[in-house]
């Protein structure tokens, strides 16, 4: 019998915590390789969006006009949308890392562990290695084809 993270009794053996910290592990690895595949996706197809509409912006008339600002529009949306995605891969990331670090405590190997990021390792988050991580970059790209987007609505419909 061994302790849990959370204090209470658990009848897992040694051998029992061991393979469910092999498929935590594997587990953690599929989310990491899940969210870079998604956040490449959702760069790729914002950037699409913003290339589609510039070059489509020598047309001229009323068509095109509508055409474009609607098309700049779901740009926006989809970059909105991709900041939540981001947002919410995230917290998939986390929970499957609290999960890998709980039984790695359970196992005492902590120092042995799995440790790649600064959040498996427990380090204090200082504002300069906030501004380093993966996510509050991906943050700030869609930020900006987000507002690319709207500058480009604005561009069309005053020309």
């Amino acid at each position: 019998m061994t302790n849990s993270s959370d204090g209470t009794k658990s009848n897992l053996t040694p051998d029992d915590l061991l393979d469910l910290y092999k498929v935590a592990v594997e587990e953690y690895r599929f989310q990491v390789q899940l969210n870079w595949d998604r956040a490449k996706y959702l760069l790729g197809f914002n950037t699409a969006v913003i290339s589609v509409g510039a070059g489509l912006v020598k047309l001229s008339g009323k068509e095109a006009k509508f055409l474009l600002i609607g098309l700049f529009a779901i740009g926006f949306a989809t970059s909105l949308l991709s900041l939540s995605a981001v947002y919410l891969q995230h917290n998939y990331y986390r929970s499957t890392r609290g999960r890998m670090v709980s039984i790695a405590r359970q196992l005492n190997i902590e120092e042995f562990a799995v440790a790649s990021t600064p959040g498996v390792r427990g380090e204090r988050k200082t504002f300069i290695l906030k501004l380093g991580r993966v996510q509050y970059i991906l943050y700030v790209l869609l930020t900006l084809t987000a507002l690319v987007n709207i500058y480009a609505i604005i561009y069309v419909a005053t020309r």
